[in-house]
């Protein structure tokens, strides 16, 4: 039994990658990786400024676009939205209101049905 499970939480292996390499002596490189964007979805960057969540009715994330014009963006509720944080300030969990200072985010949304998909929190420029 403790075999079997120790099977099932094995990481898969993927045919015909190569595995990470370390090179001795070299310095450690940190990337990040952000959500790519999946088909009939739409990134864009800005600064989250709040989160309103109206009881019984969808949340709306406002933004302020790169042009500093704002920006609304609706989700049917918190919990339906993908966080990622890519910045280790970033204290969670997500909750409605304001947001001082506002967070740099990439905000990725469907807009076939109107609605926010994923946040991510940036770091710092």
């Amino acid at each position: 039994m403790a075999a079997a499970l120790a099977l099932a939480a094995a990481p898969a292996i993927v045919i015909g990658q190569d595995p990470v390499r370390v090179v001795p002596g070299s310095q450690p490189e940190t990337r990040i990786l952000y959500r790519a964007p999946r088909s009939g979805e739409e990134r864009i960057e800005a600064l989250l400024r709040r989160i309103e969540c109206p009881p019984g009715r969808p949340v709306t994330f406002v933004l302020q676009l790169p042009d500093k014009t704002p920006a609304k963006y609706t989700a049917p509720s918190l919990t339906s939205v993908e966080y990622i944080a890519h910045t280790p300030t970033f204290r969670g969990p997500v909750s409605c209101g304001g947001r001082t200072p506002p967070d740099r985010v990439y905000l990725t949304w469907k807009p076939s049905a109107k609605r926010v998909v994923a946040v991510e929190f940036l770091p710092p420029r």
